[in-house]
């Protein structure tokens, strides 16, 4: 019956190749008939050919295999049959006859968790390190993502902020004069002085040589802006590297010079501050105790400052030896978290509502807005980009949630205007003239120019009252100063004149 199928596809094949020397047989003929038959059917996975003739038994069969192929997961794709992989089969050992009554394969058993090995247990102090934390979206996260790697390579970086000062201008003065980048930092590698910035360097140089980009070897090195990566970022796509680097070393220079201001403005009432708060140790724990017996055998009715003195000075000669190491030590932490943690909202806040210093950070905070804004937007980064590269480099908390307010507002397509609109106080953040000035520029296509105008306006605002700031608070620390010593001569000699007065009498 296989041998007669097998003839009788082939006589079909014979007269489905086209032949010119051949006439068409004519209707009727038992050819004809032959052609009009219904068409096998064939299994796309076996390669075998069925004729609709076929018993129930086979097709039952077949069917029950393809659902079960279907069940199984199975990477390979089935591709159907050609007439010589047929011949093949048909011709083979096994043939197309083996695989219809092929056996299905049964289920592996399910082996119970109590029979399944073990996993060797493992100690936690190995497990340490291994564990890869992800983020929400499932992804890897880098080990410079986490707070704590922040936090250290915070603490790791400080005093390096000159060093990176001079790594920038050396770099924009030899690209400049045609230097070419690796030999770059290598002069630089070899000339500077400090062993922190030669490692950086040369991991730097490492990364370029295996093909890194600039920008991204800076990045890895966790001492860098965003600000600054975005410069040298867009320089060396569009070829301007050396540019903007020089670009970046004239406004670094500016922001140096602001900071170096406000420091200056600083020292003084630093100064006065300290002095005050050690004059005032020294009275509690070496002059006062001694009075405060002279004041107790005068057996008379004490002030209220005079009580007030003497319970100070009781708790300074009590605990002093540990009161001052740890109010010591309160002033530095209190510094740290300040300057590496979410505490920094309380310190900000307490700079920002302080008379002339406070105006000082606000001057100072927007002239930076300008300088990071306009001069992103001149190097050709896109307005969303720079928006979030602004909203990255803030470390003032208030001015920082209010930039990401405004990014939200640019990325639905709404302009400055109308976000300064919608962002409640707004006006506390940004003066309403600087807004004006942005929505003009916005309006005349000129945005980079009007936020550097503003970054110039502010600076020169910043400068006086960085120059003024002293000579404002000197004469309040003098009087604070003054009031702190007239309490405490009140206390001590107000009893004393009531002891002479009463003596007078007698």
């Amino acid at each position: 019956e296989k041998k007669a199928k097998k003839e009788k596809r082939d006589s079909e094949q014979e007269e489905v190749t086209p032949n010119t020397d051949q006439v068409p047989p004519p209707a009727g003929s038992e050819e004809s008939k032959e052609k009009e038959k219904p068409s096998t059917q064939e299994h796309p996975s076996s390669g075998a050919e069925f004729s609709d003739n076929e018993t129930n038994e086979t097709k039952g069969t077949i069917g029950q295999k393809e659902t079960t192929e279907a069940e199984k997961p199975s990477t390979q794709q089935h591709r159907p049959a050609s007439p010589e992989s047929a011949d093949a089969d048909e011709g083979g050992s096994g043939g197309a006859e083996s695989e219809e009554k092929q056996e299905i394969k049964p289920q592996e058993e399910v082996v119970p968790k109590s029979k399944k090995e073990k996993k060797e247990h493992v100690p936690f102090w190995k497990r340490l390190g291994k564990k890869q934390k992800k983020d929400a979206t499932g992804a890897v996260k880098p080990k410079g993502d986490s707070p704590l790697h922040a936090f250290l390579s915070g603490i790791n970086n400080i005093g390096m902020g000159k060093q990176v000062n001079l790594f920038v201008q050396s770099s924009a003065t030899m690209l400049n004069a045609g230097l070419p980048l690796l030999d770059v930092l290598k002069v630089f590698q070899m000339e500077t002085r400090s062993k922190p910035m030669k490692k950086m360097v040369g991991r730097i140089i490492g990364s370029v040589e295996n093909g890194t980009p600039f920008w991204r070897a800076m990045e890895e090195q966790h001492l860098f802006t965003p600000y600054d990566l975005a410069m040298v970022r867009i320089g060396e796509e569009a070829g301007n590297l050396a540019r903007n680097i020089q670009y970046l070393a004239e406004q670094r220079e500016k922001d140096r010079s602001l900071r170096q201001q406000v420091k200056m403005a600083m020292i003084y009432p630093a100064i006065v501050t300290v002095m005050m708060f050690v004059i005032v140790m020294g009275l509690g724990l070496f002059v006062l105790p001694n009075l405060v017996q002279v004041l107790y055998s005068l057996n008379v009715d004490l002030p209220l400052t005079t009580r007030v003195v003497i319970y100070v000075t009781k708790v300074f000669s009590d605990h002093g030896k540990v009161f001052v190491p740890l109010l010591l030590v309160g002033i530095i932490l209190f510094f740290l978290l300040a300057k590496f943690t979410r505490f920094r909202v309380v310190s900000q806040w307490l700079v920002f509502h302080i008379p002339g210093v406070g105006r000082l950070a606000r001057e100072a905070t927007v002239a930076r807005f300008g300088v990071i804004l306009g001069g992103l937007l001149q190097a050709g980064v896109p307005f969303v980009e720079a928006l979030e590269s602004l909203v990255d480099v803030t470390q003032v908390i208030s001015y920082k949630n209010f930039y990401a307010q405004l990014l939200e507002h640019v990325k639905v397509g709404d302009t400055f205007s109308k976000g300064f609109g919608q962002i409640k106080g707004s006006e506390r953040i940004l003066p309403v003239s600087v807004q004006q000035l942005i929505v003009a520029g916005e309006r005349s296509g000129s945005l980079s120019q009007s936020l550097l105008q503003i970054s110039t306006i502010y600076e020169k605002k910043a400068s006086e009252t960085a120059q003024a700031l002293p000579v404002i608070l000197e004469p309040i620390l003098l009087l604070v100063i003054g009031a702190l010593v007239a309490a405490i001569a009140f206390a001590i000699i107000v009893p004393i004149y009531s002891v002479v007065g009463n003596v007078g009498n007698a």
